[in-house]
């Protein structure tokens, strides 16, 4: 029974002589000393015949007469539904991916903005600041604090102050 479950799975191949040598070989011994698998044999071999026999009827009667233009209509026909079909596939993507395109988006967005500022020439009110762009320092005293200014390029100032008390002399 062990071997009659073994080899059934091989008798397809064997019908077809698509099995090695030794399981071959193995097989027809089997086969020769069980009626039951070469039953079971025969039915296969009766099965694949009906089929073919099935499959050779229904080609037969198949009209390949204007093949080829009902092909290529039904390709335009695909092609004109694919303009259709193109909103379906954008919401499909952004819905199985928001958060990867907003974040590609936003860096898209981003290196926009980089070029356009590392490519805009320098404005007229720049040119001057440009000549004298060296940041100056100023020390103040606050009374009681001391403290510094730094004027910066472009009119930017800072103003530091130390918590320090100033000692007096």
């Amino acid at each position: 029974m062990k071997r009659c479950q073994e080899i059934v799975p091989l008798l397809g191949p064997l019908l077809d002589g698509a099995l090695p040598d030794d399981d071959r070989a193995w097989a027809e011994d089997h086969l020769c000393g069980c009626p039951s698998c070469r039953d079971r044999m025969a039915l296969i071999a009766a099965q694949g015949e009906a089929i073919r026999e099935a499959l050779s009827a229904r080609t037969r009667a198949l009209d390949f007469e204007g093949f080829s233009d009902r092909v290529l209509a039904r390709a335009r026909q695909d092609r004109a539904r694919a303009s259709e079909r193109a909103p379906v596939w954008g919401r499909e993507l952004w819905w199985a991916h928001p958060r990867a395109l907003t974040v590609a988006g936003g860096l898209a967005l981003a290196a926009c903005a980089a070029l356009a500022i590392f490519f805009s020439p320098p404005r007229s009110d720049d040119v001057g600041l440009l000549a004298d762009s060296s940041p100056r320092v100023e020390e103040v005293d606050f009374g009681t604090r001391s403290g510094a200014v730094l004027q910066l390029p472009r009119q930017t100032t800072v103003i530091w102050m130390s918590d320090d008390r100033a000692v007096p002399e």
